[in-house]
This record gives C-alpha cells, sequence and structure tokens, in this order.
C-alpha cells in the first residue's frame, strides 16, 4: 500500500570526475530496444509511426533543452550524449563528497498505465524484508502540467546490474503536458546523491516548459 508523503527539501552539491553507472531501469517489454549494432545516430529512432526525438542541449550550463521541453539546471549537472530509444537526454548529477554520481534519464513517449510503470520500478527495489519495493506516490502542487511524484529506497538491481546494490534511492516524475510525449524524468543513485540533488530535481520537474515551435 503506497503512502502520501510530503517531499523535504535537501540540499548539498558538489563536482566528481567520471560518471559511475548505477544501471538502468528498462523500457516496458512492449517496446523493442535499439539494436547494439545501430550506430548512435539511429539508436534513438522511435518505432514507425513516432517521430526521432530531438538532439538534447544546454543554453549556458543553466537551460536543457530535449523533446520539445526545457528545463532550468545547476552548471554542475553535465549532459551526457546517449541517445537511444525514448531517452531523451541523459545528465550526470554530482555526488556530495566522496560518494557515487547519480544518472537523471529523462523519457518520452514510454507507454502503459502510471499504476503498470510504478509496479515495474517496484519489482525493481527490494524491502530490508526481501519483499518489493513500495513506492511512495505523490502529486506535485503547483507544477506546470499534471505530474505524479514517485520515490522508492533500498536495495536496487537495474538492467544489466548482476546483483542488486544497497542505499539505492529513485525519484520520478511522470509528466503529461497537453499535445505532447508522457515524460519519465527519473533520478537514480545512492541516497546521499539523490538527496542531495532533490532541491534541483524539484526545480527542474517544476520549471518544465515548452519550447515555442519546439518538435513534439
Amino acid at each position: 500500500m503506497r503512502i502520501q508523503f510530503a517531499l523535504s527539501i535537501l540540499f548539498i552539491a558538489s563536482c566528481a570526475d567520471e560518471p559511475t553507472r548505477v544501471g538502468e531501469i528498462p523500457e516496458p517489454p512492449t517496446k523493442p530496444a535499439a539494436s547494439p549494432a545501430v550506430v548512435s545516430s539511429e539508436s534513438n529512432a522511435s518505432p514507425p509511426g513516432n517521430e526521432r526525438l530531438p538532439t538534447p542541449s544546454t543554453d549556458g550550463a543553466t537551460q536543457a533543452r530535449f523533446a520539445g521541453f526545457q528545463a532550468p539546471i545547476p552548471a554542475s549537472w553535465t549532459l551526457r550524449p546517449e541517445p537511444r530509444q525514448f531517452r531523451a537526454a541523459t545528465f550526470v548529477v554530482p555526488a556530495p563528497g566522496d560518494g557515487d554520481q547519480g544518472e537523471l534519464a529523462i523519457f518520452a513517449g514510454i507507454r502503459g498505465s502510471d499504476e503498470a510503470n510504478i509496479d515495474r520500478w517496484e519489482g525493481q527495489f527490494q524491502e530490508p524484508t526481501g519483499g518489493p519495493g513500495q513506492a511512495v506516490v505523490d502529486p506535485l502542487p503547483n507544477a506546470p502540467f499534471p505530474t505524479v511524484l514517485v520515490e522508492l529506497r533500498g536495495k536496487y538491481q537495474g538492467m544489466g546490474m548482476p546483483s542488486p546494490r544497497g542505499g539505492m534511492a529513485f525519484l520520478a516524475a511522470i509528466v503529461r503536458a497537453p499535445g505532447r510525449e508522457i515524460l519519465h524524468i527519473r533520478l537514480t543513485g545512492p541516497e546521499a546523491t539523490v538527496d542531495a540533488a532533490r532541491e534541483d530535481w524539484l526545480a527542474f520537474v517544476g520549471g518544465l516548459s515548452i519550447v515555442e515551435g519546439g518538435q513534439q
């Protein structure tokens, strides 16, 4: 049973050099993954009938553009060129102190109900008792678009990870903007890193806007 919660605001930020990969949250099985043999310029292609996602960019290290949207980012976040199917943008999020970095992954056009996607994310986490993760779900008040926030903590095992990793956290925003693909904005990393980035993540989600004339 999911409980409603009030998001606390914490912020600590420091930079690190190279990203530590924390695994990837897989797309729904009904959506085929891009073939590893395809060159990067094509690995971001969507299935027939969907437009190809535009290349993400940053403006003065303070504004990010992706999938027809823009949002404010801190200068410490680094855009990682990593085109792939449904992924609109990827940012490396620095860790406090000597901790491991996190990853902010933005997906556009993933199908399925909110419940189905949240169930899938819960299945990637383990409670201390060994059971599946229990997500905390809450709407984001005063958001520019209807937005659902999801939080998970515990042992995490993403796609390609040989075993669960403890002390992990996951923040996701499911955003529905009129006339646009559904966005999944997902921050994954060690708890200390995710907690330190929470304020910036909330500002990113709360500051979303549609780029006029931008690709849908």
